[in-house]
């Protein structure tokens, strides 16, 4: 059923979406997941290096989030599931304010900073 839900939500997520307060991005595969955590986690500390704000980052086995990513109103997430045998990192980033341009802009630098890396 886990198997199910997850291609299902791959499936929905396959492209980014802009809804009341969300942003999902789909960041690529990769082979291992410990591999995906390292990149998320460097990803979310360079975020905070560039531009600002306590750095607040939260883990666990497959995902980690970053809070307060533009002050206490925008949060993300990026998560390393395992689907058909490769790892899915996704990237949700959510605002609890109507500013959803400024979630957008915190979700396009979050990716670039993913993509960057090495």
């Amino acid at each position: 059923m886990k198997r199910v839900l997850l291609a299902c939500a791959t499936a929905l997520f396959a492209t980014p979406v802009f809804a009341a307060g969300w942003t999902v991005d789909d960041l690529g595969s990769m082979a291992e997941r410990s591999a995906c955590m390292t990149r998320a986690e460097a990803t979310m500390k360079k975020y905070f290096a560039q531009h600002g704000g306590k750095e607040s980052i939260g883990k666990s086995e497959w995902t980690l989030g970053g809070y307060g990513l533009r002050g206490s109103v925008v949060n993300g997430l990026i998560i390393c599931p395992i689907e058909a045998g490769l790892v899915a990192p996704f990237l949700i980033v959510h605002n609890t304010d109507s500013d959803n341009d400024a979630r957008k802009i915190v979700a396009d630098r979050l990716k670039a900073i993913w993509q960057a890396q090495p």
